[in-house]
Protein backbone atom coordinates (compact mmCIF):
# COMPACT_ATOMS: atom_id res chain seq x y z
CA UNK A 1 0.00 0.00 0.00
CA UNK A 2 1.31 3.45 -0.83
CA UNK A 3 1.99 5.95 1.96
CA UNK A 4 -1.15 7.51 3.39
CA UNK A 5 -0.31 11.10 2.36
CA UNK A 6 0.15 10.16 -1.30
CA UNK A 7 -2.95 7.97 -1.16
CA UNK A 8 -4.98 10.86 0.27
CA UNK A 9 -3.79 13.18 -2.49
CA UNK A 10 -4.68 10.60 -5.11
CA UNK A 11 -8.17 10.00 -3.68
CA UNK A 12 -8.75 13.74 -3.37
CA UNK A 13 -7.72 14.26 -6.98
CA UNK A 14 -10.07 11.51 -8.16
CA UNK A 15 -12.95 12.96 -6.16
CA UNK A 16 -12.23 16.47 -7.44
CA UNK A 17 -12.40 15.18 -11.02
CA UNK A 18 -15.75 13.54 -10.26
CA UNK A 19 -17.03 16.80 -8.74
CA UNK A 20 -15.99 18.76 -11.84
CA UNK A 21 -18.23 16.47 -13.87
CA UNK A 22 -21.17 16.28 -11.48
CA UNK A 23 -21.40 19.80 -10.04
CA UNK A 24 -22.84 21.29 -13.25
CA UNK A 25 -25.59 18.63 -13.38
CA UNK A 26 -29.02 19.46 -12.07
CA UNK A 27 -30.17 17.00 -9.43
CA UNK A 28 -33.35 15.06 -9.95
CA UNK A 29 -33.32 13.88 -6.37
CA UNK A 30 -31.08 14.88 -3.47
CA UNK A 31 -30.07 12.42 -0.78
CA UNK A 32 -29.98 13.17 2.97
CA UNK A 33 -26.25 13.73 2.44
CA UNK A 34 -26.86 16.78 0.25
CA UNK A 35 -26.69 20.22 1.83
CA UNK A 36 -27.87 23.59 0.57
CA UNK A 37 -24.40 25.11 0.89
CA UNK A 38 -21.13 23.72 -0.35
CA UNK A 39 -18.65 23.44 2.55
CA UNK A 40 -15.83 25.97 2.41
CA UNK A 41 -13.12 23.36 3.07
CA UNK A 42 -11.72 21.63 -0.01
CA UNK A 43 -12.18 17.89 -0.29
CA UNK A 44 -8.39 17.45 -0.11
CA UNK A 45 -8.15 19.39 3.17
CA UNK A 46 -11.22 17.59 4.52
CA UNK A 47 -9.69 14.19 3.79
CA UNK A 48 -6.42 15.30 5.42
CA UNK A 49 -8.42 16.42 8.46
CA UNK A 50 -10.18 13.06 8.69
CA UNK A 51 -6.87 11.21 8.42
CA UNK A 52 -5.30 13.36 11.12
CA UNK A 53 -8.08 13.15 13.69
CA UNK A 54 -9.74 9.80 12.94
CA UNK A 55 -6.39 8.00 13.28
CA UNK A 56 -7.20 5.53 10.53
CA UNK A 57 -4.79 3.85 8.19
CA UNK A 58 -4.77 4.03 4.40
CA UNK A 59 -6.86 0.86 4.11
CA UNK A 60 -9.88 2.71 5.52
CA UNK A 61 -9.66 5.29 2.75
CA UNK A 62 -9.62 2.57 0.10
CA UNK A 63 -12.65 0.96 1.77
CA UNK A 64 -14.40 4.34 1.81
CA UNK A 65 -13.81 4.73 -1.93
CA UNK A 66 -15.17 1.24 -2.56
CA UNK A 67 -18.25 2.02 -0.46
CA UNK A 68 -18.87 5.20 -2.44
CA UNK A 69 -18.62 3.26 -5.70
CA UNK A 70 -21.00 0.62 -4.36
CA UNK A 71 -23.52 3.31 -3.44
CA UNK A 72 -23.22 4.77 -6.93
CA UNK A 73 -23.84 1.34 -8.46
CA UNK A 74 -26.79 0.58 -6.21
CA UNK A 75 -28.35 4.07 -6.30
CA UNK A 76 -27.73 5.62 -9.68
CA UNK A 77 -30.00 8.52 -8.79
CA UNK A 78 -27.56 9.66 -6.08
CA UNK A 79 -25.10 12.13 -7.56
CA UNK A 80 -21.86 12.74 -5.71
CA UNK A 81 -21.24 16.47 -5.90
CA UNK A 82 -19.73 19.24 -3.79
CA UNK A 83 -22.90 19.48 -1.70
CA UNK A 84 -22.62 15.92 -0.40
CA UNK A 85 -19.10 14.54 -0.84
CA UNK A 86 -17.85 15.76 2.55
CA UNK A 87 -20.68 14.05 4.41
CA UNK A 88 -20.28 10.87 2.38
CA UNK A 89 -16.53 10.83 3.13
CA UNK A 90 -16.77 11.23 6.91
CA UNK A 91 -19.50 8.60 7.17
CA UNK A 92 -17.78 6.14 4.83
CA UNK A 93 -14.51 6.48 6.77
CA UNK A 94 -16.35 6.12 10.09
CA UNK A 95 -18.12 2.97 8.88
CA UNK A 96 -14.88 1.53 7.46
CA UNK A 97 -13.08 2.12 10.75
CA UNK A 98 -15.89 0.56 12.79
CA UNK A 99 -16.13 -2.47 10.52
CA UNK A 100 -12.45 -3.14 9.87
CA UNK A 101 -10.54 -1.70 12.81
CA UNK A 102 -10.37 -2.93 16.40
CA UNK A 103 -10.25 0.57 17.86
CA UNK A 104 -12.65 3.35 17.01
CA UNK A 105 -14.25 6.37 18.61
CA UNK A 106 -17.85 7.18 19.45
CA UNK A 107 -19.95 8.87 16.79
CA UNK A 108 -19.76 12.12 18.73
CA UNK A 109 -16.03 12.27 18.01
CA UNK A 110 -16.47 11.62 14.27
CA UNK A 111 -19.21 14.25 14.20
CA UNK A 112 -16.74 16.82 15.55
CA UNK A 113 -14.07 15.74 13.06
CA UNK A 114 -16.58 16.06 10.23
CA UNK A 115 -18.16 19.30 11.38
CA UNK A 116 -21.57 17.73 11.99
CA UNK A 117 -23.86 17.34 14.95
CA UNK A 118 -24.21 13.98 16.66
CA UNK A 119 -27.82 13.76 15.45
CA UNK A 120 -26.74 14.40 11.84
CA UNK A 121 -23.96 11.84 11.82
CA UNK A 122 -26.20 9.21 13.42
CA UNK A 123 -28.88 9.79 10.78
CA UNK A 124 -26.33 9.76 7.98
CA UNK A 125 -24.72 6.56 9.25
CA UNK A 126 -28.12 4.86 9.30
CA UNK A 127 -28.88 6.11 5.79
CA UNK A 128 -25.43 5.04 4.55
CA UNK A 129 -25.85 1.53 5.94
CA UNK A 130 -29.33 1.29 4.42
CA UNK A 131 -27.99 2.42 1.05
CA UNK A 132 -25.46 -0.41 1.21
CA UNK A 133 -28.08 -2.87 2.48
CA UNK A 134 -25.68 -3.36 5.42
CA UNK A 135 -23.33 -5.19 3.02
CA UNK A 136 -20.02 -3.91 4.34
CA UNK A 137 -17.75 -6.84 3.57
CA UNK A 138 -15.24 -6.15 0.82
CA UNK A 139 -13.58 -9.09 -0.85
CA UNK A 140 -9.80 -9.16 -0.83
CA UNK A 141 -9.72 -9.30 -4.64
CA UNK A 142 -11.87 -6.17 -4.93
CA UNK A 143 -9.63 -4.32 -2.48
CA UNK A 144 -6.54 -5.36 -4.44
CA UNK A 145 -8.04 -4.10 -7.70
CA UNK A 146 -8.77 -0.71 -6.14
CA UNK A 147 -5.34 -0.57 -4.58
CA UNK A 148 -3.69 -1.30 -7.92
CA UNK A 149 -5.84 1.25 -9.77
CA UNK A 150 -4.97 3.91 -7.20
CA UNK A 151 -1.29 3.17 -7.69
CA UNK A 152 -1.69 3.34 -11.49
CA UNK A 153 -3.66 6.58 -11.23
CA UNK A 154 -0.88 8.09 -9.13
CA UNK A 155 1.72 7.21 -11.73
CA UNK A 156 -0.39 8.41 -14.65
CA UNK A 157 -1.94 11.56 -13.19
CA UNK A 158 0.37 12.90 -10.52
Amino acid sequence: MQPINQLLLTIAKILEEILQETDPLSLQQASPFHTQRTPSISIENYIQRIAKYAHCNSVCFVFALIYLDKIQEMHQNVVLNSNCIHRFMIVSIMVAIKYYDDEYYKNEYYAKVGGLSLKEINQLEKEFLNMLNYELFIQKEVFEVYEERLKQYEVIEI
